[in-house]
């Protein structure tokens, strides 16, 4: 894979990061200019895969280019992820995975130390749980950032951490729940965009994990969520699904480094 590979795999993450979050005035500004669909575009292209390329097209076809629809775009977010609206379509990975309360904590611990190992906490105003999608996509993003700036420093060893971390939480997370997120906007989205951007993450998913030689085994169906008395408790003040996805560097300096950590073995709590 070349440094280029890596940067538009980033910036193709990102920008579904940002796509499926609370549509806010950094996607308004995105998508009225049309940097959105360019860059999505391009990067799409530049990966060299045909159904990933038609799947980009779809996204851009289905994109709204003016204030006005960007607007009714945040109606269709709220009814179809918010909480505002009683959305139905979960954008948490232990909504899609079977298990007890014990496994979720356990999932969540190791997704947070994915997060730890390279030196990435939650935003302050963040309020979402790791398991988010949103967190789950910038995360591979900054990943693949990462590999490329290594790759070009000639950093041969950091660039093997980083690509295993890639496989990694591919196998062990993201790749096991994304076909199901995946289908279940296919089946009870009405915005096109939406179930043209899932599709989009679906099939980068897929190339990812052929291209880290993963094999995450995708949850078969959606269970009932495990985490319910968490969303029903208002011990803390409410539901978890409101905010603004995010990482941002951790503000302490004595996280482990990451090839200190016990990543790399493609054992999930599952």
């Amino acid at each position: 894979m070349t440094t280029e590979t890596h940067v538009h795999r980033a910036r193709l993450y990102k920008l579904a990061s940002l796509a499926f979050d609370r549509p806010d005035d950094e996607l308004e500004a995105a998508l009225v200019s049309g940097d959105f669909t360019t860059q999505l575009l391009e990067s799409a292209d530049a990966l060299a895969d045909d159904e990933l390329r038609d799947r980009a097209q779809k996204v851009a076809e289905t994109a709204p280019t003016d204030p006005a629809a960007v607007d009714e775009r945040y109606s269709d977010w709220a009814t179809l992820f918010g909480f505002e609206k009683g959305g139905e379509i979960q954008q948490y990975q232990i909504e899609y995975s079977p298990g007890t309360l014990v496994t979720s904590t356990d999932t969540l611990a190791d997704i947070s130390g994915f997060y730890k190992a390279f030196g990435l906490s939650l935003a302050a105003e963040n309020r979402e749980r790791a398991d988010h999608l949103c967190l789950q996509l910038e995360f591979l993003s900054h990943l693949a950032l990462q590999t490329a700036y290594l790759d070009l420093d000639g950093d041969e060893s950091g660039v093997d951490i980083v690509t295993n971390a890639q496989g990694d939480f591919l196998e062990d997370h993201l790749g096991r729940w994304i076909p199901r997120f995946n289908e279940t906007v296919q089946d009870e989205s009405h915005v096109a965009f939406y179930r043209a951007l899932a599709a989009l993450v679906e099939r980068l998913v897929e190339i990812d994990a052929d291209r880290f030689d993963a094999d995450p085994d995708v949850f078969a169906e959606t269970p009932p969520s495990p985490t319910e008395q968490f969303i029903n408790d208002d011990s803390d003040g409410g539901d978890f699904r409101c905010g603004t996805c995010g990482t941002t560097p951790s503000p302490t300096g004595d996280q482990e480094p990451a090839q200190q950590l016990p990543m790399g073995d493609r054992d999930g709590p599952y």
